[in-house]
């Protein structure tokens, strides 16, 4: 090993070898040049950061806001404990119709493979709402929502609650467990007071509608439901 470092040493004497680059004041000099597109850049990240900030400015209670991406129409709050609430049985669905006139109501109307007992629409919602029940009002199996793009969800959950994303239709979150759901009013506010409490649910996007399913009903098979609902 002491032969092969002193024959290494004596060709390092004998290479002759560029001079090395000022790789500092290159950079540096780059670095200093005026660039057009910062401005607008910081600006924008500015403004986000403004938005983040309001976004979480809501009352003490409310924890954390969580947007997921391609659910448009869906904001979850998360709290320490949940207030009080409508449970499931006690529904203000609307007024019942046949499904055909539900289609003819609400052309955006997604269909799912099994056809529902009861079928209501309501106006109370920008855009309207439908909703499919599969049971009875007063004794729920499954219940399908479906509102368009210009109605707003607001799901509240406590704070421990497994809300977790899963790949369906545009986009769409699996809400295990108890929630309170509440539904955007035509004067563009949300009434606590009118929040229902709702069991497991599938909330997904398809095009400009929000649907959710609810009910006892494992996520393997609410997601079946999803995927076959057109």
């Amino acid at each position: 090993m002491a032969e092969l470092e002193t024959a290494l040493r004596q060709l390092g004497t004998e290479l002759e070898l560029p001079p090395t680059p000022d790789l500092a004041s290159a950079i540096r000099g780059r670095l200093e040049r005026p660039r057009a597109w910062r401005r607008p850049v910081l600006i924008a990240l500015a403004l986000l950061v403004v938005a983040i900030g309001a976004a979480l400015a809501v009352p003490p209670a409310r924890t954390a806001i969580l947007d997921w991406l391609g659910l448009r129409n869906v904001s979850v709050v998360r709290v320490d404990e949940l207030p009080p609430a409508r449970p499931l049985g006690r529904l203000d669905l609307g007024r019942e119709v046949t499904l055909a006139e539900a289609k003819r109501r609400a052309h955006w109307l997604r269909i799912p493979a099994r056809e529902p007992d009861h079928v209501f629409v309501s106006d109370a919602l920008p855009g309207g709402r439908v909703t499919l029940v599969w049971g009875t009002p007063s004794n729920v199996r499954l219940l399908l929502t479906e509102t368009n793009g210009r109605a707003y969800i607001q799901k509240v959950v406590q704070g421990g609650s497994d809300v977790e994303p899963v790949d369906v239709g545009e986009g769409g979150a699996w809400f295990q467990g108890e929630h309170i759901v509440m539904f955007q009013d035509r004067d563009g506010t949300f009434h606590e007071g009118k929040g229902r409490l709702a069991a497991s649910t599938l909330a997904w996007q398809l095009g400009d509608v929000t649907l959710r399913l609810e009910g006892n009903i494992s996520k393997n098979e609410a997601l079946r439901w999803a995927r076959g609902t057109r």
